[in-house]
């Protein structure tokens, strides 16, 4: 309550109760890493990761119907909607630093190369169990790759299973 009250309702007058206000570097302005501003970083983000959703609950209304194919091709093109909406708050270059990072190479590695042959196997081959397959390694490495961001949880699912 205090510290809302001004004696003037100019933000930028110094005269108020909380001083003036002090703008943000670069604030509204576009970045040199994505080149958009942060409030568009944060709307594609929240509109990219929607879209993500969506396409993971239209592949999964897919396998109920027994569609295997197109469960997995959905399930990837979710995968690559949840990429590119991360890439969208940190920029490219900074998604791939931490990506290819020491304790994550592998693991988003193989996350990317899951994407691949989920596709390449759903579209190409048509080959359903090498499909489901893949999709089974996305998960999976996508799981790994997550849990790196946690301090020794991958350690502690190792010793789970292993």
């Amino acid at each position: 309550m205090f510290g809302s009250v001004h004696r003037n309702s100019d933000p930028n007058n110094p005269n108020t109760l909380n001083g003036p206000r002090v703008p943000q570097e670069n604030e509204g302005q576009p970045t040199i890493t994505t080149g958009m501003s942060w409030e568009m970083r944060v709307q594609s983000f929240i509109g990219l990761f929607i879209l993500s959703i969506i396409a993971s609950f239209c592949g999964s209304y897919l396998l109920l119907l027994t569609k295997i194919t197109g469960f997995c091709i959905l399930t990837s093109i979710s995968a690559i909607l949840s990429l590119s909406s991360t890439c969208c708050l940190m920029g490219p270059i900074g998604q791939l630093k931490k990506m290819f990072d020491k304790s994550r190479w592998i693991a988003s590695s193989l996350y990317i190369l899951f994407i691949f042959l989920t596709l390449i196997s759903g579209l190409v081959l048509k080959n359903a169990v090498l499909a489901i397959i893949c999709t089974a390694g996305q998960y999976i490495a996508m799981a790994w790759y997550s849990l790196s961001y946690i301090p020794y949880a991958r350690e502690a699912v190792a010793k789970i299973f292993c």
